[in-house]
């Protein structure tokens, strides 16, 4: 991906943006980026939910940030991926 996705839970280029960045990301989507928009998805409420959850991801205790990183992480095995064929 480019831009390369931000580590939502620590470092720059998520929680040091204003939530009214977020939320215009959330609700447009990052062109180039995969990044979709969700107006039409979300609601206004749950668009601003979403924004001042990530202003503030690297202030979750640590048990919440394990739950979204193991829930969310993508399952990587390796026979899987590009180029790999059905067994």
């Amino acid at each position: 991906m480019f831009p390369k996705p931000p580590k939502l839970t620590e470092g720059a280029g998520v929680t040091d943006d204003p939530p009214q960045e977020t939320y215009w990301k959330v609700e447009n989507g990052i062109r180039l980026s995969g990044m979709p928009g969700f107006e039409g998805t979300l609601s206004a409420q749950q668009m601003w939910q979403v924004s001042l959850m990530l202003a503030n991801a690297n202030k979750l205790p640590q048990a919440a940030k394990d739950v979204f990183a193991a829930t969310h992480a993508p399952a990587v095995t390796p026979n899987s991926g590009p180029g790999t064929k059905a067994r």
